[in-house]
């Protein structure tokens, strides 16, 4: 003789089981509870797995690029500091009392550039390139890019933070008020060159 699950007392086939006004024993509250919370983490794991590691590839590399082009902004501004060093080195060894006038313009543009180098420094800080007026909390550069028909490289993003272009125009306003010519990359020879 079969039974027949309707009459037998478990309330899996209670249909009072179901309703959500009908008090449910705490045990499976908290076993609802466990559920939800343990496929929340597990959503939470798979989705770390699949997007963060390429949203960290991505940010790395535009990271790298945006740090590269500060230091080499911040390294022209240190090179003409150290030039017009030099250049008033050269003077002073020299006894040449024509010289003097030469010296003090010198001077004055040495005062001048250092200023400028420690606004630089200032401006150009880490803290300051990644903040949050240039960053948003999801890791997305707020800044505006002309797109081309080409695709855009983090490289053409990075020439368009708002520090990058004001500083860009300072060095090469700098560079160009002391007669100085800027390269737009560094060329390397090869070895066979030579």
């Amino acid at each position: 003789m079969a039974i027949h699950p309707s009459s037998v007392e478990n309330p899996a086939y209670d249909a009072d089981y179901y309703d959500p006004s009908t008090p449910h024993p705490s045990s499976t509250v908290r076993l609802a509870s466990k559920h939800t919370t343990e496929g929340y983490r597990d959503g939470i794991t798979t989705s770390k797995q699949q997007y963060v590691q390429e949203g960290f590839d991505e940010g790395y590399i535009l990271g790298a690029a945006l740090g590269l082009k500060v230091g080499e902004l911040l390294g022209v501004l240190e090179g003409i500091v150290g030039t017009l060093n030099g250049l008033i080195a050269a003077l002073d060894k020299r006894a040449d009392s024509n010289s003097g006038g030469e010296r003090e313009t010198l001077k004055e543009q040495l005062k001048r550039q250092k200023r400028v180098r420690e606004t630089a420094k200032e401006e150009l800080a880490l803290e300051k390139v990644f903040g949050r007026e240039y960053f948003g909390e999801d890791g997305l550069w707020k800044w505006t890019t002309e797109e081309e028909n080409e695709e855009m490289t983090f490289d053409d993003i990075v020439l368009h933070h708002p520090l990058v272009v004001k500083w860009g125009d300072a060095v090469t306003k700098q560079a160009q008020e002391l007669g100085l010519e800027l390269k737009d990359g560094i060329e390397v020879e090869d070895e066979d060159d030579n």
